[in-house]
Order: C-alpha cells, then structure tokens, then sequence
C-alpha cells in the first residue's frame, strides 16, 4: 500500500478508532486493505476490485491476502509516530525532539500529562485494531480457499502470529481490550472489554497455533525472508510469559528457540542497524522495509527519526535521553552504535557530516533508525524495524532462569550478550573515541595533527574522566558552531593515534590495573592549543557479571537498557518491572500508581461504543 506522504506531523489527520473503523472502512472493498507494496514477498500488484466474496480463490489471492497485513506493520499509525511515543519519548531512554514547536503534544507523553483524547492513544489503538481486522479476515477466508493444504496453515499460522503480536500490544498498553476474532456483522460493532487474562489467553493460543504451524527461518526461501517463523512464535511465547509471570514457561520457550540453532548474536554490534544487517542471524521477527524507484514499500519510521537539517535525513524526533547516556558502563560501545550526534561523519562512508541545527535542542538522533538515502520522496526510509532480536531473547532467558532459581544459567546467557557487546575488546579507560569528520578538520584548523581521535563522550567515574580528560563541548553562538572544549588523543602508552581502531587497539595492548601515559590535544575556545600528558589507568572492558540474588537481577534489567536502547522496549519494561513510578520521579515526572500503567482508553472509542467500552482506572 502506498505510504502516505507527510511534511510535518501535525498535518496528520485524526485517525478512525475501533468503532468508527467498524462503522466506515470495514464495509468497503477489499482492495484498500490488500494492495501490498513491499520488495521481495510485499512486492505485490493492487488487487482491483475484489471482495471477500469473491476473493480467497486461489494461492496466490491467500498469499497477497496474508502480504496485506504484514504491509501493516510498516504504517504510521503502527510502528512510527504515535509508537515513538508512546514507547520510547514517554520512558527515561528519550525526549520528544525535533523543534521545541513541533508536535509539542508529544511532550505531554514525557510529562505524563496525556489525557484519554491524546492523539497518540487514538492513533496506536486504531492502527492494532486495523492489523487485527486484516488478520481476521484472512483467518477467516483461508480455511475455503483451494490450495495446497501446508501453504494454508503456515498463511493461517502467519496471519494468528501477527494478530498475536496486535494484541500483544493492545494488552500491554490498555490492559483488557474488546476481543475481536473474526469480522463483525454491523449488529455487533459495540463491543465491550474482555479481562486482560481472556485476550492474554487468545495471544497465547495463536501463537501456539503459530509455533506449530510455522517453518523454521532456515526453512524459507530467500523470496520470503521475513516471514514469521517458528522461532519468531515460541520468542513472542517467551516474551508473553514473562509479562505474565509464568518464568517456567517463559524459560521453556527462550530455550526452544535457543536450542533450535537458529540464530546467534551478529558478531559487530555496529552493524545490526545496517542494510547489511537486516534479516541477520540475530533476527528472529523485523518489519521489512525495502523500498525501491517503482514502489513505495518503505517506511516513515526511519523518516522521523532521522537527521533534521544537513544532511536532511528526516525530522528529528525521538531523541536519545541525557539519562539514556549515564546508564552505560565506562567504554560500552554500544552507546556509539545507538546515538548520533552533530560534528559525526554519517556511518555510511560517504564523510557526510551531521551540521549542527541552531532550531533544535541538545540535537542527536537515534542511530538504530538511521538510513544513508532513501529512493523517490523522502517518506520512502528503507529502514526494516526490528522487534526481536536474538539479544533480547537472551535477556529473557536470562531473567526467567533467574526467577527459577537457575543463577549460573541466567549469568551465563547475561554474559553472552555482554560478550558481544565487546566487539572484540576487553580494555577502556573509560572513553568514547570518535574520528573527526572532514568537517570537523576543516572548521577547526586540524589538518596539523597526525591524529583523527576525540574524546566524545567521557563516562562519569571512569579513569579518563578521574585523569582528567574532557568530554567534547560544544555550543551554538549567534547562529555559529563553536567547539568550547576538544581532546585530541595523541598517543597511548607511547603508541601514536591515528584514528578510532588504532586508538581502541592500543588500549586492548595494556594491562588491566597499569596506569599509562595518554597525550592529550586540548583545543578550547578562545585560547591557545595546549598539549599534555595525563596518566590514565586501564580497566577491564565490561567484565563478566559475577553477582547474585537482586544485584544479578538488577544486572539483566541494566543489560536490557542498554543493548535495547532506542529499541521501544524501555516503557513496557519499566512497567512489568514495577519501576515505572520511581524512574519517572527521578526525572521529575509525576507518575501516579494505579494510572500510569497503562494508556487511558480513547474517548472517541468510548463515545462511539455507545459507552460499551469503559476507561481504565483514574483517567
């Protein structure tokens, strides 16, 4: 389906509910929900003017039917604007972003100061239920089409997975939610809330049918990479049973996958938000998002999180928190992989540098979502959204083994994850090493130091920051770039700097516990360059976890944060955790026990119900 194309979000019209939908959109022509328009098994002509009377007559109407709600998947009231914040800008991982002005409703969502008419809770409530129409239609229509009988269930199995995954978050999000299985006759479009326990109930059946029905990933043909799997079932299983508290289940299903050798960790952190990292080894369930010149199979969800300003890569929203930056351990790389800053050369090779925006504030982007070009308009990101990946699976396992008493299991898979999160180093002192952009050389007269290497960001508590090494500093001073404070890494332990590896390679060649010599470059504003030594001891990289009891569990917590970062699984986390009210507090927010765990319900969904809906408690 084309994606609709936008220039700012709040031109964005009031999206349909669940009853106006019932009562307007369902009735019409199938043609609106199956027009796909996705590369390889999205890529599919528009319909015409089918029905579902008259279609469902073959296999390749049931595969176009079943293509239909994966395209889903890739809309704006799905997975982009109003999912942003309603999963990542409302936790402590991020803020609104983009201009102070724009789309300032959102920071309602920061404040907790939402209300049951919020744009946002409308939108990602009318776009579940629309995944669940399309799958209930397929659900219902496939067991009479005439097809091969395997193809019939794995598309049943496919369509009960994705409907699993809607549910999944309508549930998290409202807590009991009307329970819709097939389409409705119009008699009865006014449906009452089910329990959260009846619709958990539902989730888990489907994605039993699922995890039956479904093929291995190693199973599919190229052609139909990124389907639901197995794997990708029993993983929701083991997501839905944690929620639940059911650690038992939980560990039988993250062991299932686990044991399946299906997939690994991707060995290079930085590369799993690249177009070489799509539908990697690590990925159990993402979006796809391959957009070409002749369709629209993109998404905007890269769109509105990309770069504002030059490059002009989107619109700036949903920017990495200050808090976000404090929770990684001294040198944790992946801190580098997730965010993306002004002065930093573009990870796409091309030396393009992000050029500070003098309209937006404490500017930096999410890199996960970052694409270097994007065919025809814009709005067209050819960025895949992962939903699961093989880390997160771990991290499950590790907290389901830990609730049943297994510690070492729940070390040993916590561990995996930080393992990889290494990316072949072991030693820091506590920095994150960044080449200087040929931007930044030029600007700031650098073409006479042999080395490329500033200290971005300095952990608090580190030995670098303990020594004396600055993090760098930077202003906007009447609509110019000014670099307050800059320090250029000259030499380690006597080993010349040149760059970013060389640099992480002569910290890997010390001891851990020396104290060594590091030059260091000063550039400050308004002063002259000096240059001097600093001694600087080496610790251990993201040493193995050895705790026990809380401190293990507050470990795999921690772990979530930052491998997940910029991923919207923070909220939700903090929620089932139990955290939510003294994080937010901690922030300054407000948030109220016995409300905040979940979204009010739309109050246009309750007026059009003719009050059948009734709204959550305390809103």
């Amino acid at each position: 389906m084309k994606t609709e194309q936008r220039t700012s979000p709040q031109e964005q019209p009031e999206r349909s509910g669940l009853f106006l939908l019932l009562r307007t959109i369902l009735p019409v022509l199938l043609v609106l929900l199956l027009a796909a328009g996705c590369d390889s098994f999205l890529d599919k002509k528009p319909l015409g003017q089918q029905t579902t009377e008259n279609f469902f007559t073959n296999e390749e109407e049931a595969i176009q039917a079943t293509n239909a709600s994966y395209s889903k998947m890739r809309e704006w009231n799905l997975h982009v604007f109003s999912f942003l914040g309603l999963t990542d800008m409302i936790s402590d991982d991020a803020t609104k972003g983009s201009t102070p002005t724009d789309a300032a409703f959102l920071i309602e969502l920061e404040n907790l100061t939402h209300d049951s008419g919020h744009q946002a809770v409308l939108e990602w409530w009318s776009g579940n239920y629309e995944g669940i129409y399309r799958t209930n239609v397929n659900i219902q229509n496939l067991p009479n089409t005439d097809m091969n009988p395997d193809l019939r269930n794995r598309l049943i199995g496919e369509n009960r997975f994705l409907r699993a995954y809607f549910y999944f978050n309508l549930v998290r999000g409202f807590g009991g939610v009307p329970l819709i299985t097939a389409p409705l006759t119009p008699e009865e479009y006014d449906q009452e809330r089910v329990s959260a326990e009846a619709v958990y109930a539902q989730i888990i059946e489907d994605l039993e049918f699922a995890a039956e029905h479904l093929p291995l990933k190693s199973a599919y043909p190229a052609a139909d990479l990124g389907r639901a799997t197995q794997g990708a079932a029993e993983a929701m299983l083991a997501r839905v049973y944690l929620y639940l508290e059911d650690y038992g289940q939980a560990e039988f299903y993250a062991r299932e996958v686990i044991n399946s050798l299906e997939y690994d960790l991707l060995p290079d952190y930085f590369q799993i938000f690249t177009e070489q990292g799509e539908n990697s080894s690590e990925s159990i369930f993402e979006v796809q998002a391959t957009a070409t010149e002749e369709s629209t199979g993109g998404s905007q969800y890269g769109q509105v999180q990309g770069v504002r300003g030059t490059p002009n890569l989107g619109w700036g929203f949903n920017r990495p928190s200050r808090d976000l930056d404090a929770s990684y351990e001294p040198g944790d790389l992946r801190h580098q992989a997730t965010m993306l800053f002004p002065w930093e050369e573009l990870p796409d090779g091309s030396g393009r540098t992000v050029i500070e925006n003098q309209t937006m504030e404490d500017e930096r982007y999410n890199k996960k979502a970052f694409a270097a070009s994007f065919p025809g308009s814009i709005d067209n990101y050819p960025v895949n959204i992962r939903r699961f990946r093989y880390s997160d699976l771990l991290l499950i396992a590790a907290e389901a083994a830990y609730r049943n008493g297994s510690e070492g299991d729940a070390r040993d898979f916590l561990n995996e994850v930080r393992e990889r999160a290494r990316v072949g180093r072991t030693l820091t002192i506590g920095i994150l090493p960044e080449n200087a952009s040929p931007h930044m050389v030029s600007i700031l007269n650098l073409g006479n130091l042999e080395t490329r290497v500033f200290a971005r960001m300095v952990h608090q508590g580190s030995p670098a920051e303990q020594a004396g090494i600055e993090p760098f500093d930077h202003a906007l001073d009447r609509g110019r770039v000014r670099a307050n404070l800059l320090d250029m890494v000259v030499s380690v332990n006597g080993i010349a700097i040149t760059d970013r590896e060389s640099f992480l390679d002569a910290v890997d060649a010390q001891t851990a516990g020396s104290t060594i010599p590091v030059v260091i470059h000063r550039i400050r504003h308004g002063q002259n360059p000096e240059e001097f030594t600093l001694n600087v001891t080496v610790q251990e990289l993201l040493p193995d976890v050895t705790a026990s009891g809380q401190d293990l569990l507050d470990a795999i917590w921690h772990e979530r944060r930052v491998e997940l970062a910029m991923e919207q699984k923070r909220w939700f986390d903090l929620i089932r955790q139990g955290r939510a009210a003294q994080v937010m507090q901690d922030l300054g927010v407000s948030f109220v026990t016995g409300k905040h765990e979940l979204y009010p319900i739309p109050q246009n969904e309750i007026d059009l119900s003719n009050r059948a809906l009734t709204q959550n408690p305390n809103w």
